[in-house]
């Protein structure tokens, strides 16, 4: 499944997945984008069909990486996250200092205005991406994309409603409109007069930015990415490790092995992964050292699906550890000629 996963990640900038870790069909998994299970070696009963359910259940209503827990049932859900998109729709004076920050961040960029003279690349040199459209062909020009932010700085309430109604018709991450709470009242007005509720408007974050007391371009564009990287950090999210990643996609058989929960102190936090070939060799990291070692170790020789947990603490076990705490590690194999 885990190329599935990479696949679906590089196209939509997210992914989520469910594993169950306890219980007669331990090892089962769910890949929500297309609807997907996988697990080996078990026939269709009752027992799975229900087991299906919970873990389904379990993954979309999850909004980060963790284990969940279903009755006597636990489950690791991961949002895997890659490549944010950062797209300032208007050219104006703070979509500058907007963009420069967006880039030093890591988002790949993208700015839209009607205006062509707004939009080019003495403005925006850091823009991998500049348009020039009418608003109201937003969707026509800027394809859906799910770990998209989007950062509506239009020049009027016409600009800000028609890229809104646009937006909210897709996924997003983060949905932020700038203006005055004359401005923003009527566009919120607007979009419910046209159908759209008020559970749908609550998601937009308006007036936009934390409230910092900015009046230069430059403090509103602070304002406004210190919100967008609050609402990106608010749940634990599994990194993509580029390493990892291509080791799946040498489709060779190994075991993955992901921190699923941990305490106190560690080097590393849930989600992180290391892939572990059958000749022992390694990419990746769940924190170094001892656990690392042990890990690795342990995991060439893995055969179903188990978790470990290593305790960290100075002192404590052959595997002390300045940092303290404990990690629960999650083992699964990987046989790319079985998927």
């Amino acid at each position: 499944m885990y190329q599935k996963i990479y696949d679906i990640v590089e196209k939509n900038g997210r992914v989520k997945t469910g594993i169950l870790l306890n219980g007669e069909n331990a090892g089962l998994k769910y890949l929500a984008e297309e609807d997907y299970f996988e697990c080996s070696g078990t026939s269709e009963n009752a027992l799975l069909q229900n087991e299906k359910t919970i873990l389904k259940n379990a993954v979309s209503q999850a909004a980060g990486t963790g284990v969940m827990k279903a009755g006597e049932q636990e489950i690791f859900v991961e949002t895997y996250e890659k490549n944010p998109r950062l797209i300032i729709l208007g050219g104006g004076h703070v979509s500058q200092p907007v963009a420069e920050i967006g880039r030093l961040l890591g988002f790949h960029i993208t700015v839209m205005d009607d205006r062509a003279d707004f939009v080019t690349k003495e403005r925006f040199p850091e823009a991998d991406e500049r348009i020039t459209g009418d608003f109201e062909t937003l969707s026509e020009k800027i394809p859906s994309y799910q770990n998209a932010y989007y950062v509506v700085v239009t020049r009027g309430h016409m600009g800000d409603s028609a890229c809104a109604r646009q937006i909210l018709k897709r996924p997003f991450a983060y949905f932020g409109m700038i203006g005055s709470k004359t401005k923003v009242r009527i566009t919120r007005e607007k979009l419910l007069a046209e159908g759209f509720t008020q559970e749908q408007l609550d998601q937009i974050h308006a007036p936009i930015g934390l409230p910092i007391g900015g009046q230069m371009p430059a403090e509103i564009a602070v304002s406004i990415m210190a919100e967008i990287v609050q609402e990106k950090n608010r749940h634990f999210r599994t990194y993509c490790d580029e390493d990892v990643e291509a080791a799946i996609r040498c489709a060779v058989p190994g075991t993955m092995v992901t921190i699923i929960e941990k305490k106190g102190s560690s080097p590393r936090g849930t989600g992180s992964k290391m892939f572990v070939f059958r000749d022992g060799r390694t990419v990746g990291s769940i924190g170094g050292g001892k656990v690392e070692f042990e890990a690795g170790k342990y995991a060439v020789n893995v055969k179903e699906v188990e978790t470990h947990i290593y305790e960290l603490g100075q002192g404590i076990g052959e595997l002390g550890m300045i940092c303290g705490g404990t990690v629960r590690v999650l083992f699964e194999p990987v046989n790319p000629e079985q998927e």
